[in-house]
């Protein structure tokens, strides 16, 4: 059995936009530079100061901290220097993790994309730094391409360049484009503009994962307008949004209109999927009518739909008992802080009340159907 680590996170070289985005936008690409009053660094894309201000270093050692937690540090502790001291563009030391950790494949998803996805409006500056940091990916990881898979960025905000994007990237070998989870310009997952692009996806048969990034209308925020109320809410109800995107995807009916198409919530957790099955159900039964629906919320998990779940949620067995055993697979999000040390081990024992074959599933099988490895 192969075992494939459904989420993990390329550490992107802070000029790396500057360096690979075509020369018309290269004054307005994503980049670091040090403020003229302050003297501090802060991120700039669109010639406009990030959201991070001041926190930018915390940030980056959020994104470099795997293992820090598990060591008893909190996240104001955590070693500012490892995101520009660690060699973290050398794959040949990814496969030393790998190997350690028992890992066959990896597939790999942007770090500073996840940034900047809320902060730049303008459609085709968000589809050029999408197009830099994918050819990066692509030539990082060309050495290891029979284990590493980056996942493709692709920008929702012009879909006609979107389509454009996933047909070149699929030329290059992706198996998975990355969507931002936050809606753009109110619209549903399933509004018809968007269309041409899962059409692409299903066409080029690349699977769609949706991943939390920068929105500063993340559910939840409703609450806190009046000030910034820290990581760690931000990062607990941040993880909705790709609960509500695929939710919009299969309310608005877009696996009627692709019915190949495949897809899957991508570091956001897995036991909310029981209580998303009740709901569907009991709502289904007299209210289908005002939906796109054609069809139970168990036909479009069991045929469209996977769920990336982590390797510390207590509840998982109970659902995958509940759900199915066919749609779930593990991510170690390495090198973030938020991932997991340890992650197939931590998985087996979690699971190990599961039939063997239920948890070789989770930990490989469902993984590689869903990404086509």
């Amino acid at each position: 059995m192969k075992i494939v680590d459904g989420d993990s996170h390329l550490i992107e070289p802070l000029d790396l936009y500057l360096q690979y985005i075509e020369p018309t936008y290269r004054e307005r690409a994503m980049h670091v530079e040090q403020d003229s009053a302050s003297g501090k660094l802060r991120m700039v894309v669109d010639n406009k100061s990030m959201r991070l201000g001041s926190e930018i270093d915390e940030m980056l050692s959020i994104v470099v901290g795997y293992g820090q937690k598990e060591d008893g540090s909190a996240l104001n502790e955590f070693d500012q220097s490892l995101y520009k001291g660690g060699d973290w563009q050398n794959m040949d030391k990814r496969m030393q993790f790998l190997d350690a950790e028992g890992i066959d494949y990896q597939v790999l998803y942007p770090t500073l994309g996840l940034l900047w996805e809320g902060e730049v409006q303008d459609p085709q500056l968000a589809a050029a730094l999408c197009r830099a940091y994918n050819t990066w990916a692509f030539e990082v990881s060309a050495g290891h391409r029979d284990r590493l898979f980056p996942s493709a960025h692709i920008s929702l905000r012009e879909p006609t360049l979107a389509v454009q994007e996933i047909q070149r990237v699929a030329k290059l070998g992706a198996r998975s484009i990355m969507i931002g989870s936050a809606p753009i310009n109110g619209r549903s997952f399933g509004h018809p503009d968007y269309d041409p692009l899962w059409a692409a996806a299903q066409d080029c048969n690349i699977a769609v994962s949706i991943h939390p990034a920068g929105n500063k209308e993340y559910l939840g925020s409703a609450w806190y307008k009046n000030r910034n109320p820290g990581f760690m809410f931000i990062s607990m109800n941040v993880i909705q949004d790709p609960r509500m995107s695929l939710s919009t995807m299969v309310y608005d009916g877009v696996f009627e209109r692709f019915p190949q198409l495949r897809a899957a919530t991508v570091e956001s957790m897995g036991s909310w999927v029981g209580e998303w099955i009740e709901r569907f159900d009991y709502r289904y039964q007299y209210m289908r009518h005002t939906s796109q629906m054609k069809r139970p919320i168990r036909e479009y998990l069991a045929r469209n739909i996977w769920i990336n779940a982590d390797p510390s949620e207590k509840l998982l067995p109970y659902i995958v008992q509940f759900a199915g055993d066919e749609k779930f697979f593990v991510g170690s999000d390495y090198p973030h802080a938020e991932g997991f040390t340890k992650p197939v081990e931590t998985m087996r024992e979690l699971l190990s009340a599961l039939p063997t074959q239920s948890v070789d599933k989770i930990l490989g099988a469902n993984a590689a159907a869903f990404y086509g490895i």
